[in-house]
């Protein structure tokens, strides 16, 4: 069976710099062929698009064109988060439109979030997989292949409507065993399409990079942050790759396809020490002359002071962290971070030892906010002084208890149906408040929001 698979390129405003491969596309192709099927790439956010005057008419071109090209039995289109989902549900009626017998299979956080009202009222998705989607994207290729579309019932984690236009949704999940997935299927990728302008990164090897290569050691949070949603995929349990695969990854990216820096997409790379450790020291005993940054943050709570050395020695040129307010109210009780106040200072001034470049996370805006609270998120920045510091308005995503509280509490700023969001969801990363906090103005979030962006780069330091 030949399988497209899409990941979509989203048209936004502004300089772009953000071109990494689909590791989600890259897994499910590398479980595809282990099964002695045929994965077809067709990733959209890269260099190319982005060079095009029209984006939006290029890719739809491109999706046509692939199609005709390899001839595949079915197709599957990444919508990873909610502002994707409008650009997903396009290509998906361009694709109806013109091969209506086409089958169309989705997934990600949002059709995770919406599959009943997804399916209920976009008859060009036929199916969607819930979490994670190796192993219903193996099952579904297999019921394609035999002609057998009966019992779909009984794929754990998947969602579909039946020849009556019944939607079926079956909520039990199968977690994939993460340490035997195959390698991502890096030597599909092109990584000339991902080049990017990486002149003000952290490059203290003086290496000649062009790409950042997002890889991952682990799936799966067990904490409970009141806003993340990113449970709804991987789920609460933390499935880790051993040490040795992981940096077979890095070695094969290395060797065999020439890159030498790295972006760690682990959500909780450093909460067990001994996993982090044996990494570094892999890497070091390979001798892989590589660099790296941590995307997904660095877990401070259980952050040593050698396994940072350990980090820095294998290769860590930039990190980020996340304490996410300054306000140990906001931090703990609301948020449930569960963060000491010293921890945070501890793992900082240990991290400042090292060239390093650091960045920090921060959110600001949940409904129990008071410009107190802004003040104590202000005054540790300032204590901190970390080189970037990227403070970001809470979006109440559905799923987690600040949606759910927002919601009761009739919170949001704009008028929000609460029944259309999976059609049109609250977007991440916009510019401006989504809620307005019980005992603050809008002009006092406008005020907030200007001080944060102008301190983004105040303490930047020559490394």
């Amino acid at each position: 069976m030949k399988v497209l698979l899409i990941a979509p390129y989203l048209d936004e405003d502004g300089h772009r710099n953000d071109f990494l491969p689909s590791g989600a596309l890259l897994s499910l192709a590398s479980v595809l062929r282990e099964n002695t099927h045929t994965p077809v790439i067709l990733d959209l956010n890269n260099k190319e698009t982005y060079e095009q005057e029209d984006s939006t008419a290029f890719c739809h071109a491109l999706i046509l064109d692939t199609i005709e090209k390899e001839k595949p039995d079915f197709i599957g289109i990444s919508c990873l988060f909610s502002g994707f989902f409008e650009t997903v549900y396009t290509y998906a009626q361009l694709i109806k439109s013109n091969y209506p017998d086409l089958k169309i299979v989705t997934g990600g956080i949002h059709v995770t979030t919406y599959p009943k009202e997804i399916l209920s009222n976009c008859p060009e998705f036929d199916y969607i997989v819930l979490g994670e989607g190796e192993l219903q994207l193996i099952k579904l290729t297999e019921r394609i292949e035999q002609n057998d579309l009966t019992n779909l019932d009984n794929i754990n984690s998947f969602a579909y409507r039946d020849s009556e236009g019944n939607v079926h949704i079956n909520t039990e999940r199968e977690w994939l065993d993460y340490e035997n997935l195959p390698m991502q299927a890096w030597d599909m990728v092109d990584f000339t399409r991902f080049e990017m302008d990486l002149s003000d990164y952290s490059n203290f090897k003086e290496h000649k990079i062009k790409n950042v290569v997002p890889v991952i050691s682990e799936r799966g949070c067990p904490f409970k942050c009141t806003f993340c949603d990113m449970y709804m995929v991987q789920g609460r349990k933390v499935r880790r790759r051993s040490s040795t695969k992981f940096v077979d990854e890095l070695e094969f990216l290395y060797k065999e396809c020439g890159q030498n820096f790295f972006t760690f997409m682990d959500d909780n790379l450093t909460i067990n020490n001994t996993h982090i450790l044996e990494i570094c020291n892999e890497i070091v005993k390979r001798n892989l002359d590589i660099q790296f940054t941590t995307a997904g943050g660095l877990g401070m709570s259980s952050l040593r002071k050698d396994v940072i050395d350990a980090m820095v020695a294998a290769g860590m040129t930039s990190a980020l962290i996340a304490p996410e307010h300054g306000s140990d109210y906001i931090r703990n009780e609301v948020i449930k971070k569960h963060l000491d106040r010293d921890t945070i200072y501890e793992v900082v001034e240990n991290l400042k030892k090292h060239r390093v470049s650091l960045a920090g996370n921060w959110i600001m805006g949940f409904p129990e906010e008071t410009n107190e609270t802004m003040q104590e998120l202000l005054n540790m920045i300032d204590d901190l002084q970390l080189d970037r510091n990227w403070v970001g308005t809470l979006i109440p995503f559905p799923g987690t208890p600040v949606f759910d509280q927002c919601v009761k509490d009739d919170l949001f700023i704009e008028n929000i149906d609460v029944n259309m969001l999976w059609k049109t969801p609250v977007r991440a990363h916009q510019s401006g408040s989504v809620i307005k906090p019980y005992n603050m103005s809008l002009d006092d979030l406008e005020r907030w929001r200007k001080t944060f962006i102008d301190i983004r780069f105040k303490y930047m330091r020559k490394l």
